[in-house]
């Protein structure tokens, strides 16, 4: 089991979920991963709920803000980066060619947190720790194992990550070309690729780690997914597919070689 209490800075910590219908996505999630929740009631209409693997967080699901909901915005999972000092941190978005959506502000004693937008405009999340570093399970199933930033024109995005957070961009060969991603803590954590739809919005994409890719693509689909690109293989990585869940989400599922 891949626990852990510390993140480095620039590597992904923590995922949430603003799904349109709350307990639908509780749903969807718990067959497909074997979720538990743990319910945080952060106001009289606001319910922050954590998944659990064998008693470890590893995402939480939240309700859309209304607004975002009657304007159609779809909902999507958002990769939180961890950083030392989140105000210092911060002051660097704007230079680098990102913007500041929400400031940072203390999370109920967890921690501090902030969204901003990257030089192409794909939204994230910046997350200090408090009490809480972000997820306590990972790279194990039904955890996160993996992130990307799709985008047609991500090499423009590169140089923010490197300037913002501090970390190294790395390509490594490949038989068609290269794969871009970036190192932190002496350790890959995330990369770069072309995104499946041309017409859509730069966005961070989750990659879940599970058993079996064939058999939770079925589970997935039962349960009202879609199933946007067929299982595949990559030879030393492991086997993916990409869904989008019943709300609207679209993410990855990818069993390791």
């Amino acid at each position: 089991m891949t626990t852990t209490d510390k993140f480095a800075q620039g590597e992904p910590a923590w995922i949430d979920l603003q799904s349109p219908d709350q307990e639908a996505s509780k749903r969807f999630y718990a067959a497909l991963f074997g979720w538990e929740y743990e319910d945080n009631r952060m106001t009289t209409d606001y319910v922050y709920s954590m998944a659990t693997v064998r008693g470890s967080a590893v995402a939480a699901i939240a309700p859309q803000e209304p607004e975002a909901v009657q304007a159609g915005i779809t909902t999507a999972w958002t990769t939180y980066f961890a950083v030392d000092d989140i105000e210092a941190v911060q002051e660097k978005v704007a230079p680098a060619g990102g913007r500041v959506i929400i400031a940072a502000d203390d999370v109920e004693g967890f921690g501090r947190m902030a969204l901003v937008e990257d030089s192409i405009g794909a939204p994230l999340a910046l997350w200090q720790a408090g009490s809480m570093s972000g997820a306590g399970l990972v790279n194990e199933p039904g955890s996160f194992v993996w992130h990307e930033l799709a985008a047609g024109n991500w090499d423009h995005a590169v140089p923010f990550y490197r300037d913002v957070f501090d970390v190294e961009p790395i390509e490594q060969p490949m038989d068609d070309g290269s794969f871009t991603m970036i190192k932190a803590g002496g350790k890959y954590v995330a990369g770069f690729r072309d995104q499946e739809d041309e017409h859509s919005t730069p966005h961070w994409e989750v990659y879940f780690s599970v058993a079996d890719t064939n058999s939770s693509v079925s589970t997935a689909r039962d349960a009202g997914a879609e199933l946007l690109v067929e299982p595949y293989d990559i030879e030393g990585v492991g086997r993916m597919a990409m869904l989008r869940d019943p709300q609207g989400a679209v993410f990855w599922v990818m069993q390791e070689a």
